[in-house]
């Protein structure tokens, strides 16, 4: 094992030629690089390096270690490889946060970029709080804490985008206890579907009222109705109180008619509310 400040073309007594690289960036001051190479001899070896940087950037540092490479491991970088695909190609957003920093954010993938509007490298200078509507910095705290308790949670959250509009993603995430603390988070944009949930919610509400108006307040100017031409004088049309009884007639009559006015304009309502629902 060796550590220098200058990443060597020559290593030892071997000329290397080098045939892949990876790199996996952990936070922002440490990156492993795993690198295979094929000496003169024909031995293949595989060469890690730790490049730990100065808080100033200016300086890099190589930690390296060698050994023989085996086939095994290199089954494991191409496991790696397809993993770190499927995360920056998977249609849901993924995050990887650390604890210490608040939730800085030190992966993201390409679904979540397109769902906040924010570049990568926009993301990785900002953490949690500069994007979740719906904690404080201590109920944040809060949950981290049950979330480090349980190892896993699923909640709904309110992200605020780059142009400033909100949306609902439904978060996935689970708690790892490597490198201090490192939450692995699948963020999905459920926007749609809560809107869609709350004018179901409308709907049914509506329908509710206009069950109400038809059950109670349509049979109340009814019976006052019915009531009414029971009392009246057939027999005497110029009794004087024929007259009061036509126009409380009249009176019920102009109530009926805004109670049946008042179910077809929920009815139109509800059918609307309906059309936009079926055209999403």
């Amino acid at each position: 094992m060796y550590l220098i400040n200058k990443r060597p073309k020559y290593f030892g007594f071997f000329d290397f030629f080098k045939l892949s690289l990876v790199c996996l960036v952990f936070d922002f001051t440490t990156m492993l690089v795993i690198e295979q190479f094929t000496s003169l001899s024909g031995v293949v070896l595989l060469v890690l390096e730790s490049v730990i940087f100065t808080l100033s950037f200016s300086t890099a540092y190589y930690l390296i270690y060698y050994r023989p490479f085996h086939h095994s491991f290199q089954n494991s970088l191409e496991l790696l490889n397809e993993f770190e695909t499927v995360l920056r190609t998977t249609s849901d957003g993924f995050w990887i946060t650390d604890i210490e920093h608040n939730g800085r954010i030190l992966f993201v993938n390409d679904a979540y970029c397109e769902m906040i509007g924010y570049t990568r490298q926009e993301l990785l200078q900002m953490n949690i709080r500069d994007i979740d509507c719906n904690e404080s910095l201590e109920e944040m705290k809060n949950h981290f804490q049950r979330i480090i308790e349980k190892r896993h949670d699923r909640f709904v959250s309110t992200h605020m985008t780059k142009s400033g509009e909100k949306i609902e993603v439904e978060v996935s995430v689970t708690f790892l206890n490597i490198n201090q603390g490192r939450f692995y988070v699948f963020l999905k944009n459920i926007t749609q579907e809560q809107q869609l949930k709350r004018n179901m919610l409308g709907q049914n509400e509506k329908l509710y009222e206009i069950a109400f108006l038809q059950s109670h307040q349509v049979r109340a100017p009814i019976v006052r109705l019915l009531g009414l031409i029971n009392l009246i004088n057939y027999e005497e049309f110029n009794d004087p109180e024929n007259k009061e009884i036509i126009h409380a007639l009249k009176d019920s009559t102009v109530n009926f008619d805004e109670i049946i006015r008042e179910i077809i304009n929920k009815t139109n309502d509800l059918y609307q509310l309906k059309q936009e629902n079926d055209s999403k």
